[in-house]
């Protein structure tokens, strides 16, 4: 069923154990030591050839025309089939969430850059020009973060306590002026993703090592749903009623009717897994990246697909 038709339908465990090593998934670790062999890509607002030590997030511009790729070395963008790289400041982004009017991040800042280290959690309206700092600055760096794409609520996994946080899940409806945590019941394996509901704050979901779980409270008490282990990806479509995801596969989990359909994506192996998702708010595009550094689009809905980066290399 295409974007178009839809639109038509009418509208046991807690997360302590987040400090302990994710054996399930050694591929990180691969990508880490693959990403030494970066070289470096031109930056400039001309298509040219790009590479990437690490990918950090994927999403859609809002009017569907450009897809980001927050890297280590700042954001890449590919937009009418040839990627760019925009003069923007070179931050290495972590927990990357798009939003429908830019991005939430954190991280840590650039060369040159007077931003503090880590960023905490920083918002950008202006495609990565600009940041405003909303939390945490100097203190914490969220791998694991995600916010609604309509209700701008943010969910993040603290690793370590800081002047405000325990370790754990936590989410703010506020731009980070207040924070509640969430208890994380029912989730099994270390988490891997989060994703939050475009438009119900209460709604998240984690990608796991045992599995992908919902939740429909803040976070508090999770459900597993399908039966696929682990699951390292995880995204709500932008019109929050499907959950796509994946491990070595792509599926999409229809929140209404609780029904899972398999993709057709190109194969991912070995060590390899998909490490991120992306659905564009306006057309049939999908885009997933692997944890090597592999980024497919889809025209069609997943019908057939483009490999528009190799190992963390494009073409211009």
């Amino acid at each position: 069923m295409t974007r178009q038709h839809r639109r038509n339908k009418q509208k046991q465990s807690r997360f302590a154990f987040i400090t302990r090593p994710m054996a399930v998934i050694p591929i990180i670790a691969v990508i880490g030591l693959a990403g030494l062999l970066y070289i470096g890509g031109q930056r400039g607002g001309t298509g040219t050839a790009v590479q990437f030590r690490h990918i950090h997030g994927l999403s859609f511009s809002s009017d569907g025309s450009q897809l980001f790729v927050p890297a280590h070395d700042g954001l890449l963008v590919y937009e009418n089939g040839r990627w760019l790289s925009p003069d923007l400041p070179v931050h290495d982004y972590m927990g990357y969430s798009g939003t429908d009017d830019g991005f939430y991040s954190s991280g840590h800042p650039g060369p040159g850059s007077n931003l503090v280290n880590p960023l905490g959690l920083v918002k950008s309206t202006d495609g990565g020009e600009t940041f405003e700092t909303l939390a945490f600055e100097g203190e914490s760096d969220f791998h694991l973060m995600a916010a609604g794409y309509e209700s701008h609520a943010v969910y993040v996994v603290n690793p370590a306590p800081n002047s405000r946080l325990s370790v754990g899940l936590h989410y703010t409806l506020d731009e980070g002026q207040t924070w509640q945590q969430s208890t994380g019941r029912g989730i099994s394996g270390g988490p891997i993703q989060l994703a939050a509901h475009p438009a119900e704050p209460g709604t998240v979901a984690v990608a796991a090592e045992g599995g992908l779980f919902l939740s429909n409270d803040y976070g508090d008490t999770f459900t597993r749903i399908d039966d696929a282990a682990p699951v390292t990806a995880v995204t709500f479509d932008p019109d929050g009623e499907r959950l796509l995801f994946g491990y070595q596969g792509l599926s999409a989990y229809d929140l209404a009717t609780g029904q899972t359909a398999s993709f057709q994506t190109p194969s991912v192996t070995g060590d390899d897994a998909v490490g991120y998702i992306a659905v564009n708010p306006v057309s049939d595009q999908i885009a997933f990246a692997t944890f090597a550094r592999d980024i497919y689009l889809s025209e069609d809905e997943g019908q057939s697909w483009e490999a528009i980066a190799e190992q963390g290399v494009s073409g211009s």
